[in-house]
């Protein structure tokens, strides 16, 4: 069955190193044979480094009808920005899974998106010690923990404006608007803080549920001109 993978290596120096597998790409059978036969740096370096593989038997032997060579990329310096490359690296070989070798051990990734894959192993990832981890992500998974309007006061107390991410992620949970209209209202709100004056005071005193009105009458308008 040719439910595809990818299979891949990271380096301490950040660069990922990757291959194709196109048969038996679940974890029941690649991700199985790839901890009992390619464990350890050396062995997964070589397997993620072979370019092309149709299959591989279940004593580990490698198959392959090509000759092709690996695709190799340095990953970005921050952590769930690098985890993103990982999740287009998969997605950009239309495979159905991921394995990438790093921690000491094979991390699995199912495609269920570039983000959702990104989301996968972005803990993994920050837990190999290579990669920045975001400075606003423990007071964004904070908010998110404790219901954003309960902490959106003090978090506006402690920022020049809004977490346009914590924003735009609240805009979705709250409305059936595409992730399109969301991400160009959210453009058009950094400019009006960045214009400043009357612009940008003008938000001086909403909270979570008055963007979100906000966000409902500038789609409105939009749709109206």
């Amino acid at each position: 069955m040719a439910t595809r993978a990818l299979i891949g290596y990271l380096d301490d120096s950040k660069k990922l190193t990757t291959t194709y597998n196109h048969y038996d790409g679940y974890p029941d059978y690649l991700g199985k044979i790839l901890k009992e036969h390619y464990s350890g740096d050396e062995k997964a370096k070589e397997v993620a480094s072979v370019g092309y593989i149709t299959s591989i038997d279940e004593d580990g032997k490698i198959n392959s009808k090509f000759n092709e060579s690996a695709n190799t990329m340095i990953l970005n310096e921050e952590a769930f920005s690098a985890a993103m490359q990982i999740g287009e690296e998969v997605n950009g070989y239309g495979a159905d899974y991921g394995y990438v070798y790093f921690n000491d051990e094979w991390n699995t990734i199912k495609n269920n998106g570039i983000e959702g894959m990104a989301k996968q192993i972005v803990e993994e990832i920050e837990e190999s010690g290579m990669f920045m981890v975001d400075e606003n992500k423990e007071i964004e998974e904070n908010i998110m923990e404790q219901g954003y309007e309960s902490k959106w006061a003090k978090f506006l107390n402690e920022s020049a404006g809004p977490d346009f991410k914590v924003l735009s992620d609240y805009i979705a949970q709250e409305t059936n608007y595409d992730d399109l209209d969301i991400s160009t209202y959210i453009e058009s709100l950094k400019r009006d803080f960045e214009a400043g004056g009357d612009r940008r005071d003008g938000y001086d005193d909403y909270e979570m549920d008055d963007y979100v009105e906000d966000f409902e009458n500038y789609i409105q308008d939009k749709r109206d001109a």
